[in-house]
């Protein structure tokens, strides 16, 4: 990430509307909420990317231009926003740097846009998007109207990002943060609420080993405040000696059900169930098409909770967002109503539609742990389907390290249809990425599945054409490129329908 070259104050222009912001890397999922952000405190924003072949105008005041046109680099602006992905000696950021125009990182700026709200900060391993997405909603039901940002589109939003603005100046301003613990760029949040969805191994190319890993959690969970809360999952182990070493408040949740999310290798704490009126549990979840009901008991209270999206996981992610809006004084009834119409975000279980009497569905999951949560729900959503999972590796350290956990949540699936692993990060050949995934293939292949390697998108989608039947599971996976499948088998159909 590259550093900041500027006294920290220079940034805080961003207060005053109409400031143009230059956002190198603008098409990633962060750098989109920011513009999105930016835009409704009064900005105009520009950005550059790699991955846009042609200039997009998707808001009045939003440009988004090829990497290319490195000429708008050199234009007037009063700041410059990098992405996490820009390496510090990119030519077009030390062309930038030689104007003089300030720079930051992405989280610096969000740190600085919304330094004057009450943050609930949204961190762990899994589900941090859909639980954040899940608090807004709550809050703008509620008529809170906070701001926040989010690395994913979110549908009832129709936005990923937005600024927290109110109209009454006596008004607490309330913004919920996606709180991500690479590079350790959460530590830039103020947090006000922490909302722990539960600890695993992942980021293995910035944290070489746990405790290093449980050290940034842990600088980023004590900037709390000593009356703000730590909202975490009982479940999780790492999370709960975390929780007890900080000294903060807690609430805490879990699950208990027949079949139960597992975080890690950590048992699920059933047996330890506390009475507190700052605990609650969910119960009895049963699943009914697409959607999911669970019994939520908070003492002698007890909720019936009905979500529109399915999944263990997604209760697990609305039990958390219910106990932090609860932390903002926000009713459970509040709550029962915007869980009922929360209708998801982009690539979480995202019902892509129908290609010759199958159906798909696209999913960021690329974590072990995700990937069986998400394969899970593919069998209880579609029971007595066959369920065809396309699947890119995300990072071979990632994969190397998780390999056994891998293969066995892949092994789930019917069928697997494998791309060479997405370096991410990652200076390796294009051979070592195809041997990664073959490994994975001839693993799963000695333990039964029906797995395949391709070397391309277009293998995949010709595979799926010529050997997919009606009525099967067409489940895209990873952090990659797996979700443009959809959209070459779209523009397939609309050839074929031409012809």
């Amino acid at each position: 990430m590259p550093a900041a070259r500027h006294s920290r104050t220079k940034s805080l222009t961003l207060d005053v509307a109409g400031q143009r912001c230059l956002l190198l890397g603008g098409n990633g999922a962060g750098m989109t909420a920011l513009a999105e952000i930016l835009v409704t405190l009064g900005h105009t924003v520009t950005g550059i990317d790699k991955n846009v072949d042609v200039p997009e105008q998707r808001h009045p005041n939003i440009r988004i231009l090829p990497w290319s046109h490195q000429e708008g680099a050199a234009q007037s602006f009063d700041i410059c926003v990098a992405s996490p992905a820009i390496p510090q000696n990119e030519p077009v950021l030390q062309q930038v740097l030689a104007t003089g125009i300030p720079v930051i990182s992405l989280h610096e700026c969000l740190a600085d846009v919304f330094s004057g709200s009450r943050q609930m900060c949204v961190a762990g391993t899994h589900g941090k998007s859909t639980t954040s997405a899940m608090l807004a909603w709550i809050l703008e039901v509620a008529g809170v109207q906070p701001g926040f940002f989010v690395g994913a589109h979110q549908s009832n939003f129709d936005c990923s990002g937005r600024g927290a603005t109110t109209n009454a100046p006596a008004a607490v301003v309330w913004s919920v943060l996606e709180s991500c613990e690479y590079s350790r760029s959460f530590h830039h949040f103020a947090p006000t609420t922490v909302v722990l969805t539960g600890i695993e191994r992942d980021h293995f190319d910035c944290f070489p080993d746990q405790p290093s890993e449980d050290a940034a959690f842990r600088t980023f969970v004590e900037k709390l405040p000593t009356d703000g809360t730590v909202v975490f999952n009982l479940d999780c182990q790492r999370s709960r000696q975390l929780a007890s070493v900080v000294g903060r408040p807690t609430a805490t949740f879990q699950l208990i059900d027949d079949d139960p999310l597992t975080i890690g290798s950590a048992a699920p704490q059933h047996g330890q169930v506390p009475s507190s009126a700052n605990h609650w549990v969910a119960r009895q979840i049963r699943h009914a098409g697409f959607g999911t009901h669970f019994q939520l008991h908070n003492g002698d209270q007890q909720y019936s909770i009905r979500l529109a999206i399915p999944g263990r996981h997604n209760v697990a992610n609305a039990t958390a967002a219910i106990v932090a809006a609860t932390q903002a004084g926000i009713s459970i009834e509040e709550c029962r109503v915007a869980l009922a119409t929360f209708q998801g975000i982009r690539r979480r279980f995202e019902l892509c539609g129908q290609y010759n009497g199958m159906t798909l569905v696209d999913d960021y999951a690329h974590h072990p742990t995700a990937i069986r949560a998400t394969l899970r729900t593919a069998r209880e959503a579609y029971p007595d389907r066959r369920i065809i999972a396309a699947f890119e590796p995300h990072q071979i350290i990632r994969t190397a390290a998780l390999f056994p956990e891998f293969v066995n949540s892949l092994l789930l699936a019917d069928e697997i249809l494998l791309l060479p692993a997405f370096p991410a990060r990652e200076n390796v050949t294009h051979l070592e990425c195809c041997r990664t995934s073959g490994r994975l293939v001839k693993e799963l292949n000695n333990r039964g599945a029906k797995a395949f390697l391709f070397a391309n998108l277009d293998q995949i989608v010709s595979r799926i054409d010529h050997s997919g039947r009606p009525t099967d599971i067409i489940l895209t996976m990873g952090a990659g490129r797996t979700n443009l499948i959809y959209d070459q088998l779209t523009r397939r159909l609309q050839r074929h329908s031409v012809a």
